[in-house]
């Protein structure tokens, strides 16, 4: 809160109002004028200046705090006010930003399966051939990365809304993990991961469902990122309290000012607005919200020259959220 008398050599109260007023920087300032000008003319000039209010003189101790304590007040609301204006105009940026993204990544597989499917038809036309078979088989491919970004951006929505419940059952990690392999069938590009899972590994209570698309979700990345030649392995231990498994990959390494970022609904859209090439759309949120429904933590570790270790952590009690 600003207090200045109206009568003041070189510069009057009125004009360093408006100077105050006209700088953005200080326009959000109470000015409180203090004058002995009682006319009506002056408390005029001094509104039209931007003065908040006035305090006349003799200065009444009493009315002065309380118009300060008020305009103080105001101003406190205002910024109040302002940061939520600003949260929101980021807000609704994140998640124009976000729908574009979801748009973007949804075009690809979808101008796929069309591709595919008219080829096929030409194909049939002429004569039935290998391939035909061979474009159906690609444009199922393509229906199949549409379909699994659909359904992450629905399950991301409902967990974060608490309403998916976990369907719990005792599964055995070593054969998720040859189902997760199985499933990406192509996508692996000829690379074999090796899986270090022991064969007497404990079971665990969670959603066979969820985690296996944890796995897959882990692994896909790992093929995207990993060169021809690069190596992938999957582990897992385990103590008296909860499990852990990682997935390692030998791709370029993560910056460490990105491992959380990664994990993040609208991280991943600045990291795909940014062109990062670790920017995987939602599946890794995906893996952090069902983690954290099982009562686990995920993360990743990464090293220049030696790749990238992607972690989650499963607690081997039986989980309550069901």
């Amino acid at each position: 809160v600003i207090l200045s008398d109206v009568m003041m050599p070189g510069l009057s109260g009125f004009e360093l109002c408006k100077k105050l007023k006209a700088d953005p920087n200080t326009a959000a300032i109470p000015v409180l004028l203090v004058t002995s000008l009682h006319q009506r003319e002056n408390r005029l000039n001094g509104m039209m200046a931007g003065a908040n209010d006035f305090v006349t003189k003799p200065i009444d101790k009493e009315d002065l705090l309380l118009r300060v304590r008020n305009a103080a007040r105001a101003k406190h609301l205002y910024d109040q006010v302002q940061e939520n204006f600003e949260k929101l105009k980021q807000l609704e940026a994140l998640r124009d930003n976000l729908t574009h993204m979801i748009i973007h990544d949804l075009r690809s597989p979808l101008s796929g399966v069309s591709g595919y499917l008219q080829l096929l038809e030409m194909d049939l036309k002429e004569n039935n051939s290998p391939r035909c078979l061979d474009h159906l088989d690609k444009a199922t491919k393509s229906l199949n990365v549409m379909m699994e970004m659909i359904n992450s951006l629905l399950d991301i929505s409902r967990m974060e809304e608490g309403k998916m419940p976990l369907a719990l059952q005792q599964c055995d990690l070593l054969e998720l993990a040859q189902t997760a392999i199985t499933s990406l069938g192509a996508t692996s590009g000829g690379r074999v991961v090796e899986i270090l899972i022991p064969e007497n590994f404990p079971q665990i209570s969670c959603d066979h469902n969820l985690i296996g698309r944890i796995f897959a979700n882990l692994l896909g990345n790992a093929f995207k990122f990993t060169p021809g030649d690069g190596a992938i392995s999957m582990s897992a231990a385990h103590n008296e309290s909860d499990i852990r498994v990682t997935v390692h990959n030998s791709g370029p390494a993560i910056p460490a000012e990105y491992h959380r970022k990664i994990f993040e609904k609208f991280g991943q859209v600045g990291l795909h607005n940014e062109g990062k090439m670790y920017s995987t759309g939602l599946g890794l949120t995906f893996c952090k919200l069902a983690v954290e429904a099982h009562g686990g933590k995920i993360g990743v570790e990464s090293e220049t020259g030696k790749g990238n270790t992607f972690w989650f952590t499963l607690p081997l009690k039986e989980n309550k959220n069901e």
